[in-house]
């Protein structure tokens, strides 16, 4: 009996040390997994913060960059502004000049037309003066 006694002893032993390994090995899980899950957690944080600067520098840069295309356009559309009024100015001065010497070849013309009437005049003058002379002499 004692040979039993002592298997039953021995396997209550093996039990309770089973037993004993396994909870040790179930706390050593445990805390694993809550090692596990505050790592993930952390990482989640800084994943979060790395994201959320990310985000507000993106923003950042678009800010500063719709202000620098802002202050481009405005010199650009000034400077636009700048030229149309050049060209405007021009134009009306080309327009005066063309007007004026438009003005100064009428007025050319209608001297040279003045006088070629005068000269025509005059010719018409001494054509008809010869005419009556040779009339005159004709009839005297």
């Amino acid at each position: 009996m004692s040979e039993i006694a002592s298997v039953v002893r021995m396997n209550q032993a093996k039990e309770a040390i089973n037993k004993r390994e396994s909870i040790e090995l179930r706390r050593i899980e445990e805390n694993k997994h809550k090692q596990i899950n505050l790592a993930k957690a952390k990482s989640d944080e800084q994943i979060q913060k790395i994201d959320k600067d990310y985000q507000v520098a993106v923003k950042k840069e678009v800010n500063e960059a719709e202000i620098r295309l802002t202050k481009v356009r405005n010199n650009w559309n000034k400077r636009i502004e700048e030229e149309n009024n050049r060209y405007e100015k021009m134009l009306d001065d080309l327009k005066t000049e063309h007007s004026q010497r438009l003005e100064e070849t009428k007025l050319n013309n209608e001297q040279v037309i003045a006088k070629q009437e005068n000269k025509l005049k005059e010719y018409l003058d001494n054509a008809r003066e010869k005419y009556e002379e040779e009339k005159a002499k004709l009839e005297a």
